[in-house]
């Protein structure tokens, strides 16, 4: 799901002005607009896309629906007849950027296990809001642009989890030594996460080593996230060290 409101417009588009000025091997950032059919054709994941400001994703559309005053109404072979009506009109979608055809490679992330830990002399974890967890260090873990969190009970799911899994998996890699070095990448970690979850319950996540928040008792505080919020905590954690892109 794409919310064209909440992504950079570099990400979502570049027109045929912006690529001739700035070329495309100087532009760090390849347009969604052309990976969302190899996205899908490749890797099997299809896009539900929120829009209202560019018309050159219907080019690439399966379906196009329109919401008309509440109601819901499919204009797909209307916004195939416009497509066609300025066909030959050079557009985001046709113009000539790499890679277009082809999605790429995906390059792996390694987590470090101590790097998700807080500071040995102060291992207060403070959940302060559901967008909002402070480490003892001071460091504040923004979850602001994880929209599929809508409680806190998630936050302090995703917080405890963080640090069982940097010493509970993490550290008990042969390789990890410590928690400073991993062979495991980032998506092995959250697979092998979730299914403790689904073994041994979310009471998997707790420990009584670990702060809960300050809300006092476990029981309530909470809430089963999906890998993909606790992926997304991780990936916004802004400390040095904490992933790697080559195994060690």
């Amino acid at each position: 799901f794409v919310d064209e409101d909440t992504c950079a417009t570099n990400f979502m588009i570049r027109d045929d002005k912006m690529m001739e000025l700035v070329a495309p091997h100087k532009e760090p950032i390849t347009p969604f607009i052309h990976k969302v059919r190899s996205l899908y054709k490749q890797h099997g994941v299809s896009t539900i896309l929120v829009i209202g400001g560019s018309g050159d994703y219907f080019q690439v559309a399966d379906h196009v629906l329109m919401m008309d005053s509440y109601a819901c109404l499919d204009v797909t072979d209307k916004a195939k007849a416009i497509v066609e009506r300025h066909n030959g009109i050079k557009s985001a979608a046709t113009s000539n950027e790499p890679s277009s055809s082809s999605f790429g490679t995906i390059t792996n992330r390694y987590p470090i296990g101590n790097a998700f830990l807080p500071p040995p002399n102060n291992s207060k974890i403070n959940v302060r809001a559901r967008t909002i967890v402070t480490y003892g260090d001071g460091l504040e873990l923004d979850l602001g642009g994880l929209e599929q969190i809508v409680h806190k009970s998630q936050t302090h799911a995703i917080a405890s989890s963080i640090q069982q899994i940097a010493t509970r998996l993490l550290s008990n890699d042969p390789s990890a030594n410590g928690g400073n070095a991993t062979t495991l990448t980032l998506a092995t970690v959250l697979r092998r996460w979730n299914e403790l979850i689904d073994m041994e319950g979310l009471d998997v996540v707790l420990s009584s080593s670990f702060n809960n928040g300050g809300d006092g008792d476990y029981n309530g505080v909470h809430a089963r996230p999906r890998m993909l919020e606790i992926a997304g905590a991780m990936n916004r954690l802004r400390r040095d060290g904490t992933f790697r892109q080559n195994p060690r």
